[in-house]
């Protein structure tokens, strides 16, 4: 098993494009985050805003990973006006004592990664070993592949400077780009 898990949620699936390039960079496992209340066309938007800016959590769905057999756990979410998507809340809110060590990442439209950011450190009681904040249009134009690898080089620099348990040896070096 791997001892990196990748948790996201995404709506649009541009956190999905991201997480699934951060799992890739560091042999990890990935995690979506399922929530079942409608966020497709203007109400959707509309809805997910509201939750954002109120901090509100919503029901999501038992995860199949158990984050609790990971050294560390990255955690992505869209920024929901200038906040925290819900679904991401809610899974921190259920599993921050399973998480030994945690990075962060956000997508945005153009503000408030910083304030996401803030908010996941805030609901997980941890400060991340790397964080990144992306741009929508970024990864639409597939421009961040080098951000990427310098957020999982910040990681896997977290294991071998002693702030994170070790990975196993094949973890235990940044994979060819």
């Amino acid at each position: 098993m791997s001892r990196i898990l990748v948790v996201y949620y995404s709506r649009t699936g541009t956190t999905k494009c991201v997480a699934t390039e951060i799992a890739k960079a560091l042999e990890g496992d990935v995690e979506e985050i399922v929530d079942h209340t409608p966020r497709s066309g203007l109400v959707g938007y509309m809805r997910s805003g509201f939750e954002g800016s109120f901090h509100k959590v919503t029901e999501i769905d038992p995860v199949a990973l158990d984050p609790t057999g990971y050294d560390l756990v990255v955690l992505g979410s869209p920024v929901w006006s200038a906040s925290m998507s819900s679904p991401m809340r809610a899974f921190i809110r259920h599993h921050r004592g399973a998480l030994k060590a945690v990075a962060f990442f956000c997508t945005c439209g153009g503000r408030g990664g910083e304030r996401v950011l803030e908010q996941m450190a805030a609901e997980s009681g941890k400060a991340p070993a790397a964080s990144l904040i992306l741009r929508e249009a970024d990864v639409a134009r597939g421009s961040v592949g080098m951000a990427i690898r310098g957020f999982a080089d910040r990681i896997l620099g977290s294991f071998q400077s002693g702030q994170v348990e070790s990975p196993p040896a094949a973890q235990a070096h940044a994979p060819a780009a």
